[in-house]
């Protein structure tokens, strides 16, 4: 799956990631998120809709590996997506954030890219002991 990817290929993975085994889930996920940061035009054929149910799920996995895709799907900062999370997922992000690093960071990049904190100094501040910072400029706290 990590070849030459393709369309039905993306389709596919991203169809799994909606499976009710968290098992299939997970996998497929993590072979989206490899896709994703191989190449920013397939990141851009990647529909964000999975990921965006994922970061509410109870499980886990979902979240964790949902939050690592939308990290990479966010990194061009479009509009479109950035006001979609703010308006379905943020309650789901700003718990997130909170959680123990590593685990945290892709929830802080992806909230700081909402919050449109530049891109240096976000990077600076996911890595912080608190989210504090990035979750008073989403004007969270």
């Amino acid at each position: 799956g990590y070849a030459r990817e393709t369309q039905a290929q993306i389709s596919a993975l991203v169809r799994a990631t909606g499976d009710p085994d968290s098992d299939v889930r997970n996998n497929a996920a993590r072979a989206v998120l490899v896709l994703a940061k191989s190449n920013p035009r397939v990141a851009a054929r990647i529909p964000a809709r999975n990921f965006i149910a994922m970061v509410k799920s109870r499980v886990w996995t979902d979240r964790n590996k949902a939050s690592s895709v939308l990290m990479v799907l966010t990194k061009t900062r479009n509009p479109l997506l950035l006001a979609k999370l703010r308006k379905e997922a943020l309650p789901a992000l700003i718990e997130m954030a909170e959680w123990h690093d590593p685990y945290a960071t892709p929830a802080r990049i992806v909230l700081g890219r909402i919050a449109g904190i530049p891109e240096e100094q976000l990077q600076r501040e996911a890595f912080q002991p608190t989210a504090r910072p990035i979750l008073e400029a989403l004007g969270a706290q």
